[in-house]
């Protein structure tokens, strides 16, 4: 059996520290539960949280661009 390629970016950026004010990381901006389930999720549930990360930067906008690959 081969390994799946992950075909939707990861949005971390290497900034891994959580908000305690937010509950969210100020690197890539998602939740604890939401970077945890992130391997074990399908691409539609991924798109999502990056949906989710993008209304967050418009609340928390010094927060880079991460990477990804889901465009509406």
């Amino acid at each position: 059996m081969k390994p799946e390629q992950a075909s939707v970016a990861s949005p971390c950026i290497n900034v891994c520290q959580m908000d305690a004010a937010t509950g969210l990381c100020q690197g890539c901006l998602r939740t604890l539960a939401e970077i945890a389930a992130w391997s074990g999720i399908d691409d539609a549930e991924k798109c999502r949280i990056l949906a989710a990360v993008e209304q967050r930067r418009a609340v928390h906008a010094s927060v880079a661009d991460p990477p990804g690959n889901c465009r509406a």
